[in-house]
């Protein structure tokens, strides 16, 4: 487990309780500010068509989060910079986290934001 994992782990259950209506749990908050983390940083670096608005798009949802969190009474955007940290942790060293989350209910998720 790395640092943010263990932060949202250790909180209160009533703050975990708030993350369930948009995200079901936090480990799928986890999950989604990951992939959004790798998508961004994806998008940037393969520079598919029309990628600008592509990564106008995923870092407008970035900022979504941050500001959920935020209301949740978290530091929004240091959370979503741990989560962000870890992807690219795991990306200069090669590895692929198992991710328990599907790309229907990724999107799903994106859509409450």
């Amino acid at each position: 487990m790395t640092k943010v994992q263990h932060y949202l782990a250790d909180l209160p259950e009533e703050k975990k309780e708030m993350f369930v209506p948009v995200f079901g749990s936090v480990e799928k908050f986890y999950t989604v500010v990951y992939l959004i983390a790798r998508n961004e940083h994806v998008t940037d670096q393969e520079k598919p068509e029309r990628y600008e608005d592509r990564l106008q798009v995923i870092r407008q949802m970035r900022e979504r989060v941050e500001r959920l969190v935020s209301s949740y009474g978290l530091d929004g955007p240091e959370v979503v910079a741990d989560i962000a940290s870890d992807y690219f942790e795991d990306f200069v060293n090669y590895r692929e986290p198992e991710l328990d989350i599907t790309n229907e209910e990724f999107l799903s998720i994106l859509r409450k934001i």
